[in-house]
């Protein structure tokens, strides 16, 4: 009977898994205000553990003619992130820091970000036509929410 319990116990403290697709293969297209051109379905989900608390508009504009882009993100957290990482894997293969700071509790978080640093030699040239993925984590590295993000040709 103890042990029955016990599993039982340790099956209701069990995160939510996170849904991440590891493959960076399309893109949700977005205008320079951030409408919906064409969407992809795998792009700016929230995962669970975050559910009903972060909610990740996609990014625009997507494609990006110069890696400047915006992700407004809606916070309605039930207790406060001390940070929310934003992260890319540059050309190499190494992932790059684009952001890092203390999200609102409660409120919207325009994330402006600059890709540029997604080429280690900072030239645009190593970015067009190249699709990256844009990485939302919590402090202990948990996915909040991803997308990819293409540079035009």
């Amino acid at each position: 009977m103890f042990i029955i319990c016990a599993v039982w116990l340790l099956g209701c403290n069990v995160l939510p898994t996170e849904s991440v697709s590891t493959t960076v293969d399309g893109f949700t297209e977005t205008d320079n205000l951030g409408s919906v051109i064409r969407n992809d379905p795998d792009d700016w989900r929230t995962q669970e553990r975050y559910r009903n608390e972060v909610f990740v508009s996609p990014a625009f504009p997507n494609p990006t003619i110069n890696g400047n882009i915006t992700v407004p993100v809606r916070y309605s957290l039930a207790s406060p992130l001390p940070r929310v990482d934003v992260i890319g894997i540059n050309t190499v293969g190494n992932p790059v820091f684009l952001w890092s700071a203390p999200p609102p509790q409660i409120g919207i978080e325009f994330y402006r970000l600059n890709l540029l640093s997604l080429s280690p030699t900072n030239n645009f040239n190593d970015l067009r036509g190249r699709l990256f993925r844009i990485r939302f984590i919590d402090p202990a590295g948990n996915t909040i929410s991803y997308g990819d993000v293409k540079f035009r040709e």
